[in-house]
């Protein structure tokens, strides 16, 4: 998943609108940063992802997440939303791809990526639900928005775009 990552991180924002939307987004792509961070530094594995999809891996991450929350808010729900969406990032990728489960086991997923259209389909709702629940946490006056509605047009335009990128170019790693 993409911007669906981004689409459930606004969602958690239209449910707890005491968070700040920057640490909601951080927490939903956690994995996917790691996952960068560690390929920029060279740590490869032979499964790609062991040390930032596995279960493991998305279990350290919310505890990492967590501890961020807990620096900027002493609200328990606040605080597990955020391991929440770490956790929800690895059921999201569980769906469009597969990733890695834990050292020596299986790969976990229905590989969407493979079915560009039905990934847009499945990511564009996403988007969608969380821009409406997100909304909500707006002032009446600015849920109407140009702005808001030009994020809803900017999440599933890179959505779209990916889906294209990866029907053309779709045996490419990422690391």
């Amino acid at each position: 998943m993409y911007a669906g990552h981004v689409g459930i991180a606004l969602g958690a924002k239209g449910i707890r609108r005491t968070v700040p939307l920057w640490l909601l987004i951080l927490a939903s792509q956690l994995p996917d940063w790691t996952d960068a961070a560690l390929c920029f530094a060279g740590v490869r594995t032979t499964v790609p992802g062991m040390y930032s999809h596995s279960l493991l891996a998305i279990a350290i991450l919310a505890v990492v997440a967590a501890c961020i929350a807990a620096l900027t808010s002493q609200d328990k729900k606040s605080i597990a939303l955020v391991a929440a969406l770490v956790v929800s990032h690895a059921l999201a990728d569980y769906i469009t791809g597969d990733k890695a489960s834990w050292p020596g086991g299986p790969l976990i997923g229905l590989r969407l990526y493979h079915h560009p259209l039905l990934d847009f389909l499945l990511e564009a709702g996403v988007i969608l639900a969380g821009w409406f629940l997100w909304r909500r946490s707006l002032d009446p006056e600015r849920r109407s928005s140009k702005p808001a509605f030009t994020l809803l047009g900017v999440l599933l335009l890179l959505q779209f775009a990916a889906d294209i990128y990866f029907m053309i170019i779709y045996h490419v790693r990422k690391c």
